[in-house]
């Protein structure tokens, strides 16, 4: 759930944005054939997943979600009523995952409609179908009635299989952490709790998604703009043009917009979406998980939440993230120099506020590596760039990707793909790219179909790619930038790993692993668009020759020019995330934020902006959890040395990294598949080295 040049922030959210729905529930679900443990299909071969559902009425949507509920309760009821002598691994720990499975991904497509569908009151009754599971999530993992039945099928002492094995391991730790230790009035606060948080979480969301936030600007403030940005832009009555709050509209403004007026009225506006309601939501969402953390006996939420992650304590988040910012101080003061030297030389003013820095990033990759956005964007053809990035795919994990003709979607650039290997359908993705009112604002891959094993054989995942790259104007083919493609093949990436999964079940299939270990698989693979061989697999110019050779190496030079400054901001995301999940339930997330930017950024920021106010992964599943896109970064680092070694499309160590990595997704712990696949312990060297504060070591 992360990153492209300077944004991590706003993207990456993707397998976990419904982790404020799944992060309470116990463990989604399936049945199996019990004598193929974790084979990837069986007998029966494969079972297909259903298509997304998007023609609803508000009114059916609601009653599915209902339905679904009413349904798992009574399925859940006869688990229950079975009697201690009579139990067994398919009738008690694998029967709730089956019925827990088949409610989640039920209400999951349906309140999935608020992200995508094009229907206001459709995305209002998608909200009102997630706030509601999210309640009755929370009800699920603190009953102890299925707690009890699981431990009585553990006394019995049956034999069962590895992945069997895991799978109630995770649930019996899962219970413990809902409360089925607490005194009955305790465990009841704590679903109050976590029902209430259900209801601030996709209401924080929401906003966002539904916010339309935008700033009239004049032809003047405009200067610096090219002209395939202006021609896009829609006209207010007052004749100026209108830019939104969007990407596409407010990444390259503030690259590229000269006037720094122009660029801090944009930056208030997009520092202020959702602000009216979200502070207060974000607020209240941190006392209620302190409060929660502290009636389990957590000394805080991030202590709670780091527990179970690969951090294994917020003692050790916080020690990770001061060595960080400590080491990158003399790289931040370095890129604040140089851009402070070029604002002078421009203004007479040297400092760099909130507003200039993208700015003057931008003009000294300009100078020093002679790369300019719009000239880069004119090799990348999003056609292009999706077919180059589907046959990298294809040569490095040994699999092919068909487009299906025909195929029912609910937008223009929507498509559906199916990801083969020979004759064999592994698995589904639609692909949904360009941004329009009431989107997901964001970049993320949704898993909406689980892989899991059936009697009938195994049932394929379907996941959902929703980005928000710059749109075709005038009739002509979008072209991207080079941040949006490093975001598609990010998440991308993402989709893969959902999709070549072989774990036996939904709750420890595909993407489902540790928070701070997900973006890793995702992270490695963003380093394909910055080598050679791959640029000329996505590239395509105005007469269809690939990019030249010195634009390329151009790019991969200046690819961690600004590591100063982007690992930095990092740094101060993580920071923030662990600051107001550790200081008790009273902090104050809008004050909290500005301090820490000040300390740790020292851009000054108009008074205001509200930048807490549009951090969605505050309320998305990544809160006490933000750290992982860097931890995960470093064993994205050293998982690439690999191919770096071995070749970068060489596919033998794809198949090894499609079967150790992608293929296992719970399992087995993230440190056992790292060591596997690098056939030693991993180590923080190549990452270190990559942002430049490292020195060569001989290790990798």
């Amino acid at each position: 759930m992360a990153c492209e040049i300077l944004r991590t922030v706003e993207r990456n959210e993707g397998p976990m944005n419904r982790a404020a729905l799944a992060a309470t529930l116990i463990l989604a679900a399936c049945s199996h054939d019990p004598s193929k443990n974790g084979s990837g299909g069986g007998e029966g071969g494969i079972v297909d997943v259903a298509p997304l559902r998007t023609d609803w009425t508000p009114e059916q949507l609601k009653a599915a979600c209902e339905e679904a509920q009413k349904t798992c309760d009574a399925k859940l009821a006869k688990i229950v009523a079975v009697k201690d002598s009579e139990r067994t691994y398919a009738n008690t720990p694998e029967a709730i995952e089956q019925v827990t499975t088949d409610w989640s991904e039920m209400v999951g497509r349906a309140s999935f409609m608020k992200d995508i569908h094009r229907d206001e009151k459709v995305r209002a009754a998608a909200t009102a179908c997630e706030e509601e599971a999210g309640k009755y999530a929370a009800r699920i993992a603190s009953r102890k009635d299925l707690y009890l039945a699981v431990k009585a099928w553990q006394g019995r002492g049956e034999q069962v299989g590895p992945q069997d094995r895991r799978l109630v391991e995770l649930m019996m730790r899962d219970f413990h952490r809902a409360g089925v230790d607490l005194t009955d009035e305790q465990r009841e606060k704590l679903v109050s709790l976590r029902s209430r948080l259900a209801e601030l979480q996709t209401r924080f969301s929401s906003n966002l998604d539904e916010d339309t936030t935008s700033v009239e600007m004049s032809a003047e403030e405009l200067d610096g703009m090219p002209q395939s940005y202006i021609g896009r832009l829609k006209k207010a009555a007052s004749g100026k043009y209108i830019v939104t709050t969007k990407y596409p509209d407010y990444f390259p403004f503030q690259e590229n917009a000269k006037s720094a007026e122009a660029r801090r009225k944009l930056e208030v506006a997009f520092m202020n979406r959702g602000a009216r309601d979200n502070i207060k939501l974000l607020d209240e969402a941190v006392g209620l998980r302190d409060e929660a953390a502290r009636l389990l006996g957590y000394a805080t939420h991030a202590d709670y939440v780091t527990e179970v992650r690969m951090a294994k304590s917020a003692r050790n988040v916080q020690q990770f993230e001061d060595k960080l910012e400590s080491r990158l101080k003399e790289r931040l003061a370095a890129d604040r120099q140089k851009m402070s030297e070029m604002k002078k030389a421009d203004t007479g003013d040297g400092t760099i506020r909130a507003w200039d820095w993208r700015y003057y990033l931008n003009e000294l990759r300009k100078r020093d590596y002679a790369l300019d956005d719009e000239k880069i964007r004119a090799y990348f053809p999003a056609d292009k760039v999706m077919s180059g990035m589907m046959d990298v795919y294809s040569r490095l994990l040994g699999v092919q990707f068909k487009r299906v003709e025909g195929a029912p979607v609910w937008a223009d650039g929507v498509s559906l793909y199916e990801v083969r290997d020979g004759g064999r359908l592994l698995a589904k993705f639609y692909v949904d790219l360009f941004p329009r009112p009431g989107k997901y604002g964001h970049a993320a891959a949704f898993g909406v179909g689980p892989a899991r094993q059936l009697q009938a054989g195994y049932q394929i995942p379907l996941t959902i790619l929703v980005v928000n790259v710059t749109p075709p104007a005038d009739g002509k083919v979008a072209h991207l930038t080079l941040n949006e493609v490093e975001v598609l093949f990010h998440e991308f990436g993402h989709v893969m790993h959902g999709s070549l999964t072989t774990a036996k079940y939904a709750s420890i299939s595909g993407t489902n692993v540790a928070t701070d270990f997900v973006e890793a698989p995702s992270q490695m693979l963003e380093n394909w668009v910055y080598q050679p061989e791959v640029l000329k697999t996505i590239t395509s110019g105005p007469s269809g020759e690939p990019m030249p050779a010195e634009m390329m190496a151009s790019i991969s030079r200046a690819r961690k020019f600004d590591a100063g400054v982007r690992y930095s901001r990092q740094v101060f995301l993580g920071q923030f995330d662990l600051y107001i999940h550790t200081h008790g339930a009273k902090v104050d997330a809008d004050a909290a934020a500005k301090k820490l930017w000040a300390e740790i950024m020292s851009f000054p920021e108009d008074p205001q902006s509200h930048f807490a106010a549009g951090f969605g992964h505050m309320m998305s599943g990544y809160d006490a959890g933000y750290y992982g896109y860097l931890w995960s970064e470093v064993f994205a680092a050293d998982m690439f040395t690999r191919f770096a070694k071995e070749g970068i499309l060489n596919p033998k160590t794809g198949r090894d990294y499609r079967d150790i990595i992608l293929a296992k997704g719970r399992s087995e712990d993230p440190d056992q598949l790292l060591r596997k696949f690098l056939g030693r312990e991993p180590n923080e060297d190549a990452f270190l080295r990559q942002i430049g504060i490292g020195k060569p070591s001989a290790s990798n």
